[in-house]
């Protein structure tokens, strides 16, 4: 008896999708090969990607290039409490949420100042103690530049003060 080979049949080839498109610089660098062009890692080339030390729109190059944005600011001191509140006050509201929309500057030295009601809560007594308090406690790491550099920025936000649970008035 002799044995017969298998009939096989070939898999369908397997066709990879074109590449991405390549981002190139609007305008050509000079320079060897090596050191100019585009790239999205750090090199010291003078085309438009990561962040090398050249002439291009990097975020780090020292070209005319448009750079990165600034870092957010970054809380790292001063809350606020229901505590901070003078029982006057408290004992005028009751009880209930009231919540005070404010802008405030973080200044490249991480201290706040020019805090504004941009919402106010109805009571003008705890709009203006938010903001004193703000201004008093609050302390940032401050917006940065790509570079490392400190620079003020604008921070908007809501406060909300919860009072609840309170004995009934007499």
């Amino acid at each position: 008896m002799t044995s017969r080979a298998t009939e096989v049949q070939a898999a369908p080839p397997v066709l990879k999708p074109d590449p991405p498109p390549v981002p190139a610089a609007i305008q050509a660098a000079t320079g060897a090969d090596s050191t100019s062009g585009n790239a999205d890692v750090a090199g010291p080339g003078t085309g438009a990607g990561g962040e090398g030390q050249g002439t291009g729109s990097g975020r780090s190059g020292n070209g005319p290039g448009g750079g990165g944005a600034d870092s957010p600011p970054r809380r790292i001191g001063g809350r606020l409490s229901i505590r901070d509140l003078p029982p006057d006050i408290v004992a005028s509201v009751r009880q209930g949420e009231l919540t005070v929309g404010v802008l405030y500057r973080v200044r490249s030295d991480g201290r706040v100042d020019d805090c504004r009601i941009e919402r106010s809560s109805g009571n003008r007594a705890i709009d203006a103690i938010t903001c004193r308090l703000i201004e008093a406690r609050f302390r940032y790491d401050p917006s940065r530049r790509p570079s490392g550099e400190p620079v003020e920025s604008y921070i908007e936000e809501n406060h909300s003060w919860v009072i609840e649970n309170l004995p009934p008035r007499r």
